[in-house]
């Protein structure tokens, strides 16, 4: 399996938010940028944390989605998600759906969607470098 390239149109999907209600791709498109991060499989407190303070700062030009494929429960995601403060989408990917759309085997990447739909940078990332400043490069890339 390939990642997508830069350059072509990234696919929609649609996916339960761990957050709450069901979240669509193609309602943020048309409006702003995104990026796509399909996350490390385990949660680091520091990334969430800079996470949510890049979500703050950007949000109204970009949307941060993260995708996970690997929870305990659904249940013990969302009371997690909360008690962090996290706001931006989490869509719970359990089958590996959203994965195969984007040719993702091993998380971290990151894909930076305009507000076109148009993928305008991949990166595959080891999990300790999944920083804020990769991160920060995927939004700008989305802007």
């Amino acid at each position: 399996m390939a990642l997508l390239e830069i350059g072509a149109t990234a696919p929609t999907f649609k996916g339960m938010n761990l957050l709450g209600g069901e979240f669509d791709l193609a309602n943020v498109l048309g409006s702003r940028g995104a990026v796509i991060s399909f996350a490390p499989d385990q949660i680091n407190p520091a990334q969430v944390s800079w996470a949510k303070n890049l979500y703050e700062k950007n949000k109204t030009d970009v949307e941060m989605i993260s995708i996970v494929r690997k929870i305990p429960s659904v249940t013990m995601a969302k009371a997690f998600l909360q008690q962090l403060g996290i706001k931006s989408p989490s869509v719970y990917d359990q089958k590996q759906e959203i994965f195969q759309l984007f040719g993702v085997e091993n998380p971290v990447v990151l894909y930076s969607v305009n507000k076109d739909g148009v993928i305008t940078n991949v990166a595959q990332l080891e999990p300790k470098a999944f920083t804020q400043a990769a991160m920060q490069e995927a939004i700008d890339k989305a802007k």
